[in-house]
């Protein structure tokens, strides 16, 4: 993923001390963080929006003007490959999954500990999903208690999704939080090649994220 999306990065945020925690979590995170810019509601935030395309943002979900849910699909529109990251205290499906619908690229908690935090906010310059632990755990647990209806077309769009064995390898690794050259490795492949079965897994899936692949491989029964 390009450094050049995560120079520059917004934090929306309402309440002063975590959005100043925050602010100075991510430049420890991602050394390619140059500025960082605040917002302490949804029309602040898109103050800030409408002077630059973030491709990096962490958003509160509960802001006093709306939710964070509005300014992900903005955020997201507005910038071709953004990463916008859900940083709340909220950790239950009607939090969880609007957020991971709504566009976000991954989902952490303020609760756990700074280095947690950082740690996690690190994984994205590898092009892997921030998801506090018990966050990527709901959301396997939910597809393998709940599974959702496929809407009435899938049967006839179902071809065109179907995945080749040596790319459900892939898909399945990648959810497991593997990194492109760590699955080259394990599957005896090039980096170049996977990264090209790994594009070829989004265009087939209509997806554009490791978290939303973690989603369809859990859906495929391909992760427990």
């Amino acid at each position: 993923m390009p450094t050049t999306l995560f120079e520059r990065a917004l934090i929306v945020e309402d309440l002063d001390e975590p959005r100043q925690w925050l602010a100075e979590l991510l430049p420890r995170a991602l050394s390619s963080v140059r500025t960082v810019d605040c917002a302490d509601s949804v029309a602040s935030a898109r103050q800030c929006m409408a002077t630059y395309a973030y491709g990096l943002a962490l958003v509160d979900w509960g802001l006093p003007d709306g939710h964070g849910g509005q300014l992900i699909e903005e955020l997201v529109a507005a910038r071709p490959g953004a990463v916008v990251i859900v940083a709340t205290i909220h950790d239950d499906d009607a939090h969880v999954f609007p957020a991971l619908r709504a566009g976000a690229s991954g989902y952490i908690l303020k609760s756990q500990p700074a280095q947690v935090v950082v740690a996690q906010l690190h994984r994205i310059e590898q092009g892997e999903p921030a998801l506090s632990p018990s966050i990527a755990a709901r959301v396997l647990q939910h597809f393998r208690n709940d599974p959702s209806p496929e809407p009435p077309d899938v049967a006839a769009t179902e071809s065109a999704r179907r995945l080749s064995e040596r790319e459900v390898d892939v898909l399945r690794l990648i959810a497991k939080g593997y990194k492109a050259t760590e699955v080259a490795q394990l599957l005896g492949l090039s980096s170049h090649t996977v990264t090209g079965y790994v594009r070829d897994i989004y265009r087939k899936l209509g997806i554009s994220s490791r978290a939303e692949a973690t989603l369809e491989a859990a859906r495929r029964g391909l992760v427990s």
